[in-house]
Parts: structure tokens; sequence; C-alpha cells
């Protein structure tokens, strides 16, 4: 689930492989498309003043689940991975279809009714009315989200040279849970030392269980009309920023982002913070780029944290000085 992308990939086939034979192979479309594959989501102009945005996203039991979520907290998460999408487009979300392939072992009545009660709870959150899907029987858990949205104003993941480049609230958190669920998986640590360190850092397990899309967040600054560009921090701060191209970073900026109990985690577990910031996913943060990030911190002062993190430049990728390497999360076979 969080296997590194900072090597080469070679002649192997991973998802970035399959996105560009896709992209390749698929070339029909038309005047209504205004943003195809490459994006957060796509997107359809309706007319002159909006659009339609649409987004999936797919979670399957083996890659995307960790043993240790509720049922009522995949619900949760499927509804969250795919509005956070509709949220760095600036749009609000409208609607939200589910499909899902049950195994024997979760074709029981208490496991789907909690799991939709998780759904249903978050879709209040996010005001995304759950409106369909398909059902389908299969050898493990995997769902299928479609989400859908609605704007003025479509945010793609683009930056001018002297945008300044930020993130909402912390970092690392999900990282450091899925360290521990994999020390558990792994039978690195027992059930009962799991537990105790599940005590000692609540929101670190809480951030992998109970993810939070900033929906209010990217409907206010587009708004304002502060984003240049946007993406979510799906993938890895490492991966995503990638997105903007040409790039200026500042480690000692992106650790102000990083919380105390991610500091105190690293020095139990002998972790780089730094490594962990940048390759920590599924955090459903917003990256963006602005000309005015003291007026995106006002705006945002009573619903989010801002932290400035670098800036857009001319060309090339740097962190300090030195080249960038990419990090964060990606498919492979």
């Amino acid at each position: 689930m969080m296997a590194l992308i900072n090597k080469e990939r070679g002649s192997r086939m991973d998802e970035l492989n399959i996105i560009n034979l896709i992209k390749k192979t698929l070339t029909y479309s038309n005047q209504n498309i205004i943003k195809g594959i490459d994006d957060d989501c796509a997107v359809i102009k309706i007319d002159e003043n909006r659009y339609l945005v649409a987004t999936t996203d797919m979670m399957v039991k083996n890659t995307h689940i960790p043993s240790i979520l509720t049922p009522h907290e995949i619900g949760g998460r499927i509804l969250t991975a795919n509005v956070s999408d509709i949220a760095s487009m600036g749009a609000k979300p409208l609607a939200f279809l589910l499909s899902i392939s049950l195994s024997k072992k979760e074709a029981k009545e208490d496991f789907i009714k909690e799991l939709y009660k998780g759904l249903d709870e978050f879709s209040r959150l996010y005001d995304c009315p759950v409106v369909g899907g398909d059902t389908n029987k299969g050898d493990e858990l995997v769902l299928s989200g479609t989400a859908i949205g609605i704007t003025d104003n479509p945010i793609f993941r683009e930056g001018r040279v002297g945008d300044k480049i930020g993130i909402t609230n912390d970092i690392g958190r999900v990282y450091c849970a899925l360290k521990l669920y994999y020390l558990l998986k792994n039978r690195k640590i027992e059930v009962k030392e799991f537990k105790k360190l599940c005590s000692k850092y609540p929101l670190i397990i809480n951030k992998l269980k109970v993810p939070i899309a900033r929906v209010k967040e990217g409907i206010l600054l587009n708004k304002y009309r502060l984003l240049r560009g946007c993406c979510d921090i799906s993938d890895g701060l490492g991966k995503e920023i990638t997105y903007f191209k040409n790039f200026e970073l500042n480690s000692d900026h992106i650790l102000k982002a990083v919380p105390e109990d991610v500091f105190e985690f690293c020095e139990e577990f002998s972790l780089d913070p730094l490594t962990v910031a940048l390759n920590s996913g599924e955090e459903f943060e917003l990256l963006f780029t602005t000309s005015n990030i003291n007026k995106v911190k006002r705006v945002l002062k009573h619903h989010s944290k801002v932290f400035e993190i670098g800036k857009v430049i001319e060309e090339g990728r740097y962190i300090d000085g030195e080249m960038f390497r990419e990090g964060g999360y990606v498919h492979s076979w």
C-alpha cells in the first residue's frame, strides 16, 4: 500500500505506464470535454458558466483496505477518496455512485449494513448523496466509486512561475499508521503491543481510519479565485508535487506541516520525518499553487492550517537546491 517509486521503473508495468497506454489508445473526444485523463477529475462543459467534474476511485481489499478498518470506516473512506478529487477541482459535490463486489466473507447483512452506514454518514458530511451503483460477486471485496461535482471554474494541476506552493493542515500521520499496521500484519509486534501503540498515537491511527476531504476549503478558495492549480494528496506529496512540473521545495517548510506526534513516532521507530512527509499517501489534503498565499491563509483561518512549502520556477525540480527525487506510491505489476 505504501510502496515507494523513487527508483527506476525499467520495463515492468506500473499504473503510470498503463495510463500512458490508455491515453494513446483512446483517441475520440468532443467539444464538451474540457479535460479528460491527466487530472484529478474529468471536466465536462454544460454551458458557458457551468462545468461537471467527475472522478472514480477504486479500493481493493488486499491492496487498499487494511484489516484494522471497520466496515463503517471502509464506507467513509471510499466516499472521501472520491470526493477529495472533487474538492481539489474547487467544485461542489453533487452525487456519488458505488459499485461493490463482495466475496462470500463480506456478503453478510451486518457487514453490508455497517459499510453503507459509514457511506451515509459521510455523504451527509459532504452533502453528497449516494444515488446508485452496482453489486456483484467476487473473490475479494472491491469498491469502485464515482463522484460527480459542479463548478463555474474548474482548477487544474498547474502553476505559474513565481506562484507559491502550499498545503492544507498536516502530513505524515497516514504513513506512520500504515507502519504500525504492517508491523502487526507481518507479526513484528503482537496485538497487545499494537493496541498500546494505537493508544499512544491516537491522531496517527485516526487519520488512517477516518480521513476527511477538504471540500469546504476547495470551494472557498475557488470562490475567491485564489487557486492557480490544485490536486489532493492521495499518493504522497513526493508524487503529487511533480504534477506542477517545475518547482523548488524547502524541507524546513515541509517539516512545519509535520505534527509533533509524527516526529515522536519517527524518533521511536528510527524514521526520517522528511521521507515520511514526502511519502505519506491518502492524506487527502490539498496541494495547491497560488499568487497570494497570505490571503489563502486568511480565508481558511477558521477551517484549515496552511503551510507554504515552495514555489514554481522556470525549469527543474529541486529541494533545498538539490535535484528532487520523486517519491510517493504507485501500483506496479
